[in-house]
């Protein structure tokens, strides 16, 4: 008891009352202090995940551009005798890497064809068509408050981070669509009369946002195609599609087959003796209006620069590319024959076809393409690639047969257009995926 009324008596000397001592006032200040320090710590932490993660984000991208590339561009070279493989693989990792440096410029983009062993065998290595290419893009990326808070704690900057990703690409299947209707907003498909496209073992892409963009006057027509894939809408739609057919709007945008391919430029063009080519011809560059009399066509790439007509005559071509740079192309064999069959390689440069390619119009060319038949049966054996051209269908007496279509839109008689040779083996349009 002496000791305690000794500690009161030197509190009360010292003039501290014990009430004060016990008061509260200030300890949140402290708290909020040290909490504001912890949140400003977090804040950091994100800001600084966050640019990396956006780098990520970024490098991403530009793998899998990289990829993609590679693989399309190792397609388009393909030779189905394989025997440039070492060439195309070269070729298509530097397509692959221009591709990754075009999208995060200043990036470390390598590509090859993948070995990965981390991957499923399915998607390394090159079997025929069947490529697999590897993208691995990095870059230096620094950060903001993790470098000034270790400056701080220790006395030197930070090393900047290592940013990467990866994708891998390549041929896992063939495209199941084999016409591309490209007209972006208005109609692609009219017809009226006995109309007809018989294509029931691929699909029909429309990429036109309007709700009206296939229509068809007349019940004796029909569109006959395994599906309908629309951007927009299907619900004015007035075409008659075949039994089963099944017609899905809303769909997502397409790539454009084909739309890797660089637009031949014309050279060293001349111009033909009365504007008329006949008897054997060899590719090469053909200045103004061409008419294409009775004439066998010699493999290879046949630029033109001015409007192109077939009439009343007999063509044969084997190993063909028709490019129709700025004109317009009529197709009217009359009574004769008309047969052209596309290169199964080739890129369109140093003269060579387009593989798979019959007839190319540049996507700047938007003149017709037309189709009258007259009372004989055309054969084109491969695509008809004109994404700016509106492909016109008149006559009653014979039908066009080509291996695929990708046009801006289809104005359609009663002459029929068939899709045939068509399977997933053989078509020219393989599929290119990111697989990983």
């Amino acid at each position: 008891m002496a000791c305690l009324h000794a500690f009161e008596g030197m509190r009360v000397r010292e003039g501290v009352p014990v009430k004060i001592l016990r008061q509260e006032n200030g300890q949140t200040f402290v708290l909020t202090a040290l909490c504001m320090t912890c949140f400003m710590g977090f804040m950091a932490l994100a800001v600084d995940v966050g640019i990396l993660f956006n780098t990520r984000r970024k490098l991403q991208t530009a793998a899998d551009a990289a990829a993609t590339a590679a693989a399309l561009r190792y397609l388009s070279l393909y030779d189905a005798n394989n025997n440039n493989q070492t060439a195309e693989i070269a070729a298509a990792n530097t397509a692959g890497s221009a591709a990754g440096q075009s999208n995060v410029s200043g990036s470390t983009v390598t590509v090859a064809v993948n070995t990965n062993p981390a991957s499923p065998a399915a998607h390394t290595g090159c079997v025929g068509t069947n490529c697999y290419f590897e993208a691995i893009v990095s870059q230096q990326n620094s950060t903001i408050f993790y470098s000034t808070f270790f400056s701080m704690f220790q006395g030197r900057g930070a090393s900047p981070f290592t940013v990467k990703a990866r994708a891998v690409a390549g041929t896992p299947g063939a495209s199941d669509f084999c016409i591309y209707l490209t007209e972006a907003t208005g109609s692609a498909y009219s017809a009226h009369g006995k109309y007809r496209i018989n294509a029931p073992g691929c699909g029909l892409y429309v990429n036109s946002t309007s709700s009206t963009a296939m229509s068809g006057k007349g019940n004796a027509g029909t569109v006959d195609v395994a599906e309908v894939a629309a951007v927009g809408p299907t619900s004015g739609y007035s075409v008659n599609f075949a039994a089963g057919t099944q017609v899905t709007g809303g769909v997502t945008p397409a790539t454009l087959p084909f739309s890797w391919i660089t637009t031949p430029t014309p050279t060293g063009c001349v111009t033909p003796a009365g504007g008329t080519l006949s008897g054997t011809v060899n590719p090469g560059c053909y200045n103004g209006n061409v008419s294409i009399g009775n004439a066998t066509l010699n493999p290879g790439l046949y630029v033109f620069t001015g409007n192109v007509s077939f009439k009343n005559s007999s063509v044969t071509g084997n190993g063909v590319t028709l490019d129709i740079t700025t004109g317009t192309l009529t197709m009217q064999p009359g009574n004769g024959t008309l047969s052209l069959t596309a290169p199964t390689s080739g890129d369109g440069t140093n003269g060579t076809g387009i593989d798979g390619v019959v007839i190319y119009m540049p996507p700047a060319n938007t003149n017709t393409l037309s189709l009258q038949a007259g009372s004989t049966d055309m054969t084109l054996t491969g695509f008809i690639y004109a994404p700016g051209a509106q492909v016109t269908v008149q006559d009653n007496g014979g039908s066009t047969s080509v291996g695929g279509l990708i046009v801006d839109s289809i104005d359609s008689g009663p002459s029929p257009i068939n899709v045939t040779g068509y399977t997933p083996s053989t078509t020219a349009l393989k599929v290119v995926a990111l697989v990983e």
